[in-house]
């Protein structure tokens, strides 16, 4: 075994993709007024759009074997099927079940983003890692983290 990885060593590794949705955040138990004054202009009734920068960060030992924490490619492939084909060009208010009884705002997705893939890899997961953050741009100066408190 090469002498770096005798000790167990803890490691991050991310992943980043992008997609877009759209939503409105409106909650309708407020006046149009009151919606309009929390959330502005995004409360526009038609709704506005967002192109997503979602960074994925998972923790944990190096496997001595494959010199891996997770092998990205299936991280990405992962990425793909529960979080690109549930959000991408959707309407989150009206497309995405988990979110039409709610406020469909970026700390919002983001717990339900870490919620979805906190289950799917509990279901692959017989190795030491686990998700450490998920982070969401929702515009170049805007993001949100959530780290699964």
């Amino acid at each position: 075994m090469n002498e770096l990885l005798e000790k167990p060593r803890r490691v991050y590794v991310s992943r980043k993709i992008e997609f877009n949705a759209a939503h409105r955040l409106f909650n309708p138990d407020f006046t149009d007024e009151e919606n309009g004054e929390i959330y502005g202009k995004c409360s526009n009734k038609n709704g506005h759009g967002h192109n997503y920068l979602l960074e994925i960060t998972l923790y944990g030992v190096v496997d001595p074997a494959t010199g891996f924490l997770f092998d990205l490619k299936e991280l990405k492939a992962i990425l793909e099927e529960e979080i690109i084909e549930r959000f991408d060009h959707r309407n989150l208010n009206l497309d995405v079940p988990e979110l039409r009884e709610c406020v469909p705002t970026t700390e919002v997705l983001a717990v339900l983003i870490w919620d979805i893939l906190e289950q799917r890899l509990r279901n692959i997961n017989n190795r030491e890692i686990a998700l450490h953050e998920v982070k969401i741009y929702e515009t170049g100066k805007n993001s949100v983290r959530y780290l699964g408190e």
